[in-house]
């Protein structure tokens, strides 16, 4: 009767949304998109694009994609390749790491050369012999048992193999532009054994993965950006495009150098990419509603073929149009898109922007760098255009170009980002080598008046924190507001924070360092971070600090710094990588999205942004009703900044009580004693900072 009656509650307040991803919970954002392998098995194809796995079943036209949060024991795999006799695929990651997987998709982990002291891990190429299979490397070669899934042996041979020949009396291996072989009864772990051959040319053994596979009637073809596709095979021996391309949504690449969220949506710079040269990685993209939308790279590449189109280290969106973004690929001046289209170039051709200051040869269009890219709330596009004389130059919404001379930051090499704060302190972090620091300064009139740089302005290189201490960081990484106005900046000597952006230029300044007390009886107490390369912060809506490292993952600490509340690593978590790029806070959801240098991850955390006023209209419960078989967190949304929230049976007993992260709450599903709460409805009484006390809720509970 009372689950009956539930019911038809539950159904009375329908429609009640559920969020796909819970608290706690992990995602990770694979690139589906450029195909560079694929290997055929019955009507199946398996296409590695950007170092991930998908499966292609063209009896279904279904496509299975792989990724390590769910199925696989690492990240970016290097090669793949099939053993018909053991029906098994054999995975191998760029670190070493191998992955057995038969055709059911069950999944065995081979650690074993990840995990050596070898030197020379990196893989060339794999040959499949019957169940064997030759794996190339830097030091030589291994042999895998796909059957039994084991390491038969490793061949440490001193040079690097790039194919391996098997052969009735011999094995071949290619090394150094050479082909040698030796004796299938010799000693193969012995170098001397391996001699000089001629029996067969060095294409004969030097690894190549076939170019066409054949399924479904059709041969299949990795085309680099035009995704994996299937071709027929014509008389004439040439190949007609039949069907594809295969290519999930998902990002262009595994790249993620700058994130920002723009209302709900998500813009993603890709930044370094070492394999520019074969790519042209001018990876930008926006990720809306469960949706990636890459950038146009191929109009770009066809205007402008003299540039090199690599390393895009921004994109950002002009405040009054949500189809208008523009792009800075490193060193070619600044791209600009509509409904992500490019629409034009801005180098030294046609505006102020100028090249390096440095370089004396004819491409100047190769050498305009163009960095630093942010929109100010009044639509001003600022950049920084680093080794000239003029760093600081800023594009109007009616297309004046305005520039800003600093001398202390003249010919700066490396500047990375600025930050426009509320108390009207602007700064600019210039990360590296010459004149590196933190520049701050204050506009002393309009853009276009020539006071505009008589306001005050100080580069700090050196950082002296309030006891007096002294520090002179190599990298100066990056510098966020927070909540209360306080500024919090990263190096590469750990963490500092700016109280008061006002006082920065004054001569007694001094940056705070957080000291935690050890709480030994001793009295002491230690920075926080100290020593620990901060490449990133962000702030969420309880004013808490996401702290990304470099080669630490990520902490998550306390509104003021004094309590550790997480600490994330890619050996304890899901967290791809212990080297942290970028993050950036969804307002509403509270997703952390987390850029790594292999690739994007998400982890949804338990704050939001606050709501300015407590309303039951703002108010979501999730999920609800609560069914029998849920054990995690009930979420609460909607709520004002630190309210006080009870959980109240509908006969007013007191069942749990707490303060919000900004503007979520979450409850256990238990009472005060720890166990789960019975069936029932239970009301959510909350108050914000005037006291005022309100049922913002019912939540629903059904066991």
């Amino acid at each position: 009767m009372l689950k009956t009656s539930l019911l038809s509650l539950c159904l009375a307040l329908s429609p009640l949304l559920c969020r796909a991803q819970t608290i706690g919970s992990w995602q990770v954002y694979p690139s589906y998109w450029i195909a560079t392998q694929n290997l055929t098995v019955g009507s199946k194809v398996y296409g590695l694009m950007n170092g991930n796995l998908l499966c292609y079943d063209t009896d279904d036209e279904s496509v299975r994609t792989y990724d390590c949060l769910n199925d696989l024991n690492d990240v970016h795999i290097s090669y793949i390749a099939y053993s018909s006799e053991a029906r098994r695929l054999l995975l191998i990651y760029d670190n070493g790491n191998f992955d057995i997987m038969d055709l059911s998709d069950n999944i065995w982990n081979l650690p074993g050369l990840k995990n050596s002291s070898l030197t020379g891990k990196t893989v060339n190429g794999v040959t499949i012999d019957g169940s064997l299979a030759y794996v190339c490397t830097d030091f030589g070669f291994l042999t895998v048992d796909m059957q039994e899934m084991v390491i038969l042996d490793t061949y440490n041979l001193g040079m690097s193999v790039t194919g391996v020949r098997p052969e009735q009396e011999k094995t071949y291996i290619a090394s150094n532009k050479q082909v040698y072989a030796a004796s299938n009864s010799d000693n193969w772990h012995i170098a001397d054994n391996w001699a000089l051959s001629s029996d067969f040319t060095l294409a004969d053994v030097t690894y190549a993965p076939s170019e066409y596979n054949q399924a479904g009637g059709l041969y299949w073809h990795s085309d680099q950006l035009q995704g994996l596709r299937g071709y027929h095979l014509l008389s004439d021996g040439t190949y007609e495009f039949a069907s594809g391309p295969i290519q999930p949504n998902s990002p262009v690449r595994d790249l993620s150098y700058r994130m920002q969220y723009v209302g709900e949506r998500l813009l993603v710079a890709g930044g370094i990419n070492t394999d520019y040269a074969v790519y042209n990685a001018t990876t930008a993209m926006y990720y809306e509603d469960g949706v990636w939308t890459n950038f146009d790279e191929e109009t770009p590449a066809e205007l402008h073929p003299e540039i090199n189109q690599y390393n895009t280290t921004n994109l950002v969106q002009d405040p009054f149009d949500d189809t208008h973004h523009y792009a800075s690929p490193y060193r070619t001046g600044i791209y600009e898109y509509r409904d992500t289209k490019f629409m034009g170039l801005y180098n030294y051709a046609n505006s102020p922007i100028q090249p390096m200051s440095s370089y004396t040869g004819d491409k100047y269009y190769n050498y305009n760098c163009a960095v630093a890219l942010q929109f100010d709330s009044e639509g001003n596009l600022w950049m920084a255009n680093q080794n000239t004389d003029t760093i600081v130059r800023v594009l109007t919404p009616s297309g004046q170009w305005r520039a800003l001379y600093y001398s202390e930051i003249s010919n700066t090499q490396t500047c990375d980002d600025y930050l426009f704060t509320s108390s009207g302190v602007n700064f600019l972090n210039c990360r590296r080598n010459t004149n590196r620091g933190f520049f701050g300064f204050t506009l002393g009139g309009s853009l276009s008046s020539s006071s505009a740089t008589s306001g005050q302005h100080i580069l700090r290189s050196t950082i002296i924190n309030e006891d007096g201490t002294s520090y002179a960081p190599d990298q100066f990484y990056c510098l966020t507001e927070d909540l209360d106005g306080q500024v919090w900046c990263g190096t590469n000597l750990g963490l500092f924070v700016i109280e008061n952006p006002t006082d920065y230029f004054s001569s007694d300044f001094r940056f705070l360092q957080v000291k935690i007390a050890r709480n030994d009886g001793s009295g002491l107490a230690d920075y926080l971070l100290s020593g620990v390369p901060v490449t990133c912060i962000a702030v969420d809506g309880a004013n808490r600090k996401w702290i990304g490292t470099s080669g630490n993952g990520i902490y998550l600490v306390s509104a003021d710094g004094q309590e550790m509340l997480q600490h994330f690593q890619a050996a304890g978590s899901p967290l791809l990588s212990d080297n942290i790029q970028c993050i950036a806070i969804h307002p509403t959801s509270g997703l952390v999205m987390i850029g790594t240098d292999v690739g994007l991850c998400s982890y949804m955390a338990d704050a939001t942004e606050p709501e300015e006023k407590l309303s039951k209209d703002n108010v979501l419960a999730y999920p609800n009703p609560v069914p029998p078989s849920y054990t995690g967190l009930i979420t609460i949304d909607g709520l004002t900044a630190d309210s006080e929230v009870k959980i109240c049976t509908s006969t007013g007993q007191l069942v749990w009580s707490g303060t919000s992260n900004g503007g979520r709450f979450t409850w256990n599903g238990c009472n005060r004693q720890g166990r789960h709460v019975s069936s029932g409805v239970y009301n959510v009484v909350a108050s914000n900072a005037e006291g005022k006390k309100a049922i913002v809720t019912r939540i629903i509970v059904i066991k």
